[in-house]
């Protein structure tokens, strides 16, 4: 691997000295910090909490009980039956599970970004450009709706259109190798949504000897840095695209402590202990320790609390950016596109400035306001380059129309644009072929 240690050093100087969302918000509104800086719990932090916070790692300091999220009644847990649709995103497959998404798995657009916020806390900045990602890449466009798994069953528009492969059929794309939880594509035939269990040994492990085990950032950290590796040491055909790889596969990892531990009184920036780790997962525990998974049986824990909502709370891009700054400082390969070449320890990485036209290099990416902008404008470039590789005919302008207005607004008009999106780079990675337009 072509890695430098000054690379590393700049990630960690990036970390230490880059402007924090929240500092940015306390420039518009004096009071937010004043209100802040005389919190009580200002300083009661404690060190098994400090990742699952807000914006630039500023701490939650409250906690209220509308918090808890409802599962029972009509949100109550119950297990896909034959024609019901899970995938590989744990999270996801809870939502369909408890009937926050529609039982079936299959997600109109509007649903996708309101029941994330609303049980996860995933700001609407970061969920609707994901969602509407899924819809354009691998769904429904004319019906506006995407899958958290397979294919969708057809309709009267499938035969024309097609309704998208789904997330497990969307490998480089928006699903990537080097997964917190499933397997590399070229591994395992393709099967990109079956937990391996032995990966989520090693995470689960990470946590053996801790008096009061939490699954935080730091330990995720550690974790991306293990799925890094194993899918270099094992897969020949490993790739790490640069939306499919930089922005969902570390999203992936970040996702789990952001969006998965529960808050209370004792802990208001969360904590991720065994059980609700093991019950997103759908992992049982045996007697002598022996973990097993249930497909498609994730659930949220009774008596769970997500992360408080409003604009400094939620996880937004701005969030994701500070914690990807924290990933790159340990694992700065991570930072990268590349891949393997063929052969298993070969990977090499690319000029992310001949990708982007010089819009984005490498090293910019550690500037979390550079980064957010990279995150939307390369979902404003890739996904014509996919929709123009669909049969959508007269449909590819309602499609493109739809990618402007939901995505546009949130972007920084100063945020350079990607006007030569080149993807000729991948002709050097064999796993790349997968999911090319």
């Amino acid at each position: 691997m072509r890695f430098t240690s000054a690379f590393t050093g700049l990630a960690l100087s990036a970390v230490t000295q880059a402007l924090c969302p929240y500092a940015e918000q306390a420039l518009r509104d004096p009071e937010l910090m004043k209100r802040h800086l005389k919190s009580d719990n200002l300083n009661k932090e404690t060190p098994k909490e400090k990742r699952q916070s807000g914006p630039g790692n500023i701490p939650f300091t409250t906690f209220n009980e509308n918090q808890l999220i409802d599962v029972t009644g009509k949100y109550a847990w119950v297990a896909p039956g034959p024609g019901d649709i899970r995938g590989p995103c744990p999270g996801l497959n809870a939502l369909a599970n408890h009937g926050y998404f529609p039982h079936n798995g299959i997600v109109p657009l509007a649903v996708g970004a309101s029941a994330t916020e609303k049980v996860y806390g995933l700001a609407p900045n970061f969920g609707i450009p994901l969602t509407v990602y899924a819809t354009l890449v691998d769904g429904n466009v004319l019906g506006d709706t995407w899958s958290i798994g397979g294919r969708q069953p057809l309709d009267l528009t499938s035969p024309v259109i097609g309704a998208g492969d789904g997330l497990s059929g969307s490998h480089n794309k928006y699903e990537s190798d080097a997964s917190p939880g499933r397997g590399d594509y070229h591994l395992y035939n393709g099967d990109v949504s079956s937990l391996r269990v032995a990966k989520f040994q090693a995470l689960y492990d990470l946590q053996a000897d801790a008096e009061v085990p939490n699954y935080d950032l730091d330990v995720l950290i550690q974790h991306r840095q293990y799925t890094f590796d194993q899918s270099i040491s094992t897969n020949p055909y490993f790739y790490f695209a640069p939306f499919a790889g930089i922005a969902v596969s570390n999203a992936a990892h970040t996702f789990i402590p952001a969006l998965m531990s529960n808050h209370s009184a004792e802990y208001p920036n969360g904590i991720l202990d065994k059980e609700t780790l093991k019950s997103f997962f759908a992992i049982t525990e045996a007697d002598d320790g022996t973990l097993s998974w249930q497909p498609g049986h994730e659930r949220i824990p009774d008596n769970w609390y997500r992360r408080p909502l409003g604009v400094v709370n939620e996880y937004s891009p701005e969030s994701f950016a500070q914690d990807f700054l924290q990933i790159a400082a340990v694992v700065p390969e991570a930072a990268s596109v590349g891949g393997n070449t063929g052969t298993v320890n070969s990977f090499t990485g690319v000029d992310l400035g001949n990708i982007t036209g010089g819009a984005y290099d490498t090293t910019a990416l550690l500037n979390p306001t550079t980064f957010v902008c990279y995150f939307y404008q390369l979902t404003l470039a890739v996904v014509p380059d996919f929709l123009r590789s669909e049969a959508l005919g007269s449909l590819l302008g309602t499609a493109l129309t739809l990618l402007q207005s939901e995505i546009s607004p949130y972007v920084d008009p100063s945020c350079a644009k990607i006007g030569n999106y080149n993807d000729s780079f991948t002709a050097e990675f064999p796993g790349a072929a997968v999911g090319k337009p």
